[in-house]
């Protein structure tokens, strides 16, 4: 998802250059688009950054800074988008960190209704071998 991944570029740039959210102005252009792609080694259009920034302005993550930048000109983050940012990269970490044993769990978690029918599918197989056997 690049929405995501537009705000956590913005909050390194921020990080890195010790600036506030308030401070912080960006365009959405080529030029951004292939600073976030060599970032986050994507393959991103300008079409599907100007999408997700839609998308951005929307939630009330980003926010125009000035009038007159064009739509997707003179755009910055808020404080919520920030949030946001900072929520993502630590449900990362923590996914990143979890046990084996965890990372079995949660796998089974979401596939459970793969393993729900292979279960039944042996349980019949089963049944069918039992009543044809006798």
């Amino acid at each position: 998802m690049p929405e995501f991944k537009i705000l956590s570029f913005i909050v390194e740039h921020m990080e890195s250059t010790g600036s506030t959210a308030k401070l912080v102005h960006l365009s959405i252009d080529q030029s951004f688009t292939d600073q976030l792609n060599s970032r986050f080694e994507e393959s991103f259009t300008l079409q599907q950054i100007e999408k997700a920034t839609d998308k951005c302005l929307a939630h009330e993550w980003l926010k125009h800074t000035a009038v007159g930048g064009g739509k997707y000109g003179c755009i910055g983050i808020t404080a919520k988008g920030v949030g946001v940012a900072r929520s993502k990269e630590r449900a990362a970490e923590l996914k990143a960190s979890r046990s084996w044993l965890k990372k079995t769990s949660d796998y089974i978690e979401d596939h459970k209704g793969i393993l729900i029918f292979l279960g039944s599918l042996i349980a019949l197989a089963t049944f069918v071998l039992k009543i044809t056997g006798e």
